[in-house]
């Protein structure tokens, strides 16, 4: 009797404890929410996606430190940010003026890594567990999980009450984590997500941009930016623009940072032409600029195939190349993966008879197509040749930057597929 009484008080202690850590977070939430500016069921959603990540209880004190963190860095960003309006030589925000050369379509960069994790724990569990590449987790019975891992050679098991989104179950009814299994960088710096879970999808999108940061010399940047605003970050090429970036120690890249640089983003027609940022561009040969500043990307089109095999051995950064031709063909519906058709050919190069006279250029949804057969473009892109059956096709042109010189008449409408119907029958 005594001892069933103390349980009793002692469940109601914990209970009490449980009930005012709800309050607690309940409170900063709604606090959080305006420092970060979301409304408050936005905060809420952020606030249960964090402790899903961190594979930790919503109702504990991880939890409030998860948040808290969360909220310190949106501050210390929005300061950096607010500080960017005056930035000096010794800023780590860079105002960006210029254009991109080319843009690519935003990649999911986690598809590959999770495809490996899960190839290697097909291919031996064991050591896909030892190695770092998976995590394993099993369900107990009630309805929590054990997830087990090694990190740092060491063996680790946790008790969570639920799993990450990225977690995912096998052919043979395992489940498994992909986890982040790179303790250093390329660079040497550390990887602070060592050992946790690979995100379900991370969005990167890459380019060429070329301008000047501060006000500076104008050059050439590689551009990467991630996650959703990397996605909705979508200039057109050869389009004069302003935005916000972090530039990297050896100043030969730049960065997209958080939603800052989405927010930053502002054409320069849309900028008030008394005003200091605005830049009379009305003068500027495009042109001239791809000509003199990238010759050793520069390939006629007709050597288009000897240039696919060249650069086979270049860092995929370097691997671009950039031509002309004139419009043979448009195609407006979309492929499976969203791609339009173009081909393109030399109209100095000699008629091949029974051959193809053409390069079929693949271009992506955020390119517009504004112009019809008969047109001059320019395309930035890096080739491809499919290979079937040991017999290789003609190479083919993945754009990334399209630049219309003589623009004559409009694309053709988008023909809808329709199936056969056969209800008749």
């Amino acid at each position: 009797m005594v001892c069933w009484a103390i349980d009793v008080k002692d469940k109601k202690i914990k209970n009490a404890e449980v009930k005012n850590m709800q309050e607690k977070l309940k409170k900063e939430i709604e606090i959080g929410a305006k420092i970060v500016e979301m409304s408050v069921e936005e905060a809420m959603d952020k606030f249960k996606e964090i402790c899903k990540e961190n594979t930790t209880s919503e109702d504990s004190q991880i939890a409030l430190a998860l948040w808290r963190g969360y909220v310190g860095n949106v501050q210390r960003m929005k300061k950096v940010s607010n500080n960017s309006s005056n930035t000096g030589s010794n800023s780590l925000v860079k105002k960006a003026f210029g254009f991109f050369v080319a843009l690519e379509a935003p990649r999911d960069m986690m598809s590959w890594n999770r495809n490996r994790a899960k190839e290697e724990y097909l291919r031996d569990a064991d050591r896909a567990l030892e190695d770092g590449h998976v995590a394993v987790a099993t369900q107990n019975d009630d309805n929590t999980w054990t997830v087990a891992r090694y990190h740092n050679n060491e063996y680790e098991e946790k008790k969570v009450s639920s799993l990450p989104d990225g977690a995912e179950e096998t052919e043979d009814g395992s489940t498994i984590i992909p986890l982040d299994n790179q303790p250093t960088y390329m660079s040497g710096a550390k990887n602070r997500n060592y050992g946790k879970p690979l995100p379900l999808e991370q969005f990167r999108r890459t380019g060429i941009f070329y301008g000047s940061l501060d006000g500076g010399e104008m050059a050439t940047y590689m551009f990467s930016y991630k996650n959703q605003p990397a996605v909705d970050f979508s200039p057109n090429c050869y389009e004069w623009i302003h935005f916000l970036c972090i530039p990297s120690d050896d100043g030969s890249a730049i960065y997209g940072m958080t939603t800052t640089t989405l927010k930053s983003l502002m054409l320069n027609t849309e900028v008030d032409p008394e005003g200091d940022d605005y830049r009379d561009m009305s003068s500027f040969d495009f042109e001239s600029c791809l000509a003199t500043n990238f010759k050793s990307h520069l390939v006629p089109l007709s050597n288009v195939d000897r240039a696919h095999i060249e650069r086979q051995t270049l860092p995929a950064r370097e691997r671009f190349i950039i031509t002309d031709g004139s419009v043979d063909s448009i195609t407006m519906t979309a492929t499976a993966n969203g791609n339009r058709i173009i081909n393109i050919s030399d109209l100095s190069a000699e008629f091949v008879e029974d051959g193809e006279n053409y390069t079929t250029c693949w271009i992506p949804s955020h390119i517009d197509i504004d112009f019809g057969i008969a047109s001059s473009v320019i395309v930035v892109g890096r080739t491809s040749q499919r290979i079937v059956d040991g017999v290789a096709d003609a190479v083919t042109i993945n754009v990334s930057g399209l630049m219309v010189t003589n623009r004559v008449g409009a694309p053709p409408e988008t023909v809808e597929v329709v199936e056969d119907d056969l209800d008749w029958f």
